[in-house]
């Protein structure tokens, strides 16, 4: 009976601490904005929406796209992060095969998506691999160095893909900005989610 105790205690423990587990916490490496991490939501091609419930860290399947378009590529959030929507700061991000939802990935910004989704701020930073997970992308440094249809795909799909919605908010896109720019707002979204954390 006492070891039948012992051994409820520890799966009590093992329980809570599982719970406390939330993938959008992992840390963030030393050389963030540099490099940072992000939590794959979507893969590249795919037509469902996912995203990661902010309070488990489950991934929660959303939606199914209304309008006939995939996402040009993954797509997913930053962990350590509070955008000015409130939500995590967005990412969408090249790689050489689709990444499965709810893998962990270290990225490098290479720009940003300025865009406003129903009078809100919710830029959507531009990412490739760190070059330790992938050195094929070491020489795309800024947006430009991009094929410039790959810029016109991420517009195009942004721009499309709520339109056959009712209900959902109207979306704004203002064109891109360099990498200098989304470190920018990755170390500000970083800094916002540390001040917001219980002292």
């Amino acid at each position: 009976m006492h070891l039948v105790k012992k051994l409820l205690a520890v799966s009590v423990l093992l329980s809570a601490s599982v719970q406390a587990q939330n993938i959008l916490e992992f840390p963030q490496p030393d050389n963030n904005p540099e490099e940072f991490y992000a939590v794959t939501e979507i893969p590249a091609g795919g037509i469902i929406k996912y995203e990661t419930d902010a309070k488990t860290g489950f991934i929660v399947a959303d939606r199914f796209q209304s309008m006939p378009v995939a996402y040009p590529a993954n797509y997913g959030s930053l962990t350590q992060s509070l955008a000015g929507d409130g939500d995590p700061l967005d990412v969408i991000f090249y790689t050489r095969a689709p990444m499965a939802p709810g893998t962990l990935i270290k990225l490098r910004a290479i720009g940003v998506l300025k865009m406003i989704d129903g009078g809100e701020k919710d830029d959507k930073i531009v990412a490739v691999p760190a070059s330790k997970i992938d050195p094929t992308y070491d020489d795309i440094k800024e947006l430009s160095d991009l094929p410039k249809i790959e810029q016109q795909r991420l517009e195009s799909f942004f721009r499309v893909y709520k339109q056959l919605s009712e209900g959902r908010k109207s979306v704004e896109l203002n064109g891109f900005n360099d990498a200098a720019t989304a470190k920018q707002e990755i170390k500000q979204a970083w800094d916002a989610w540390k001040t917001n954390q219980p002292k």
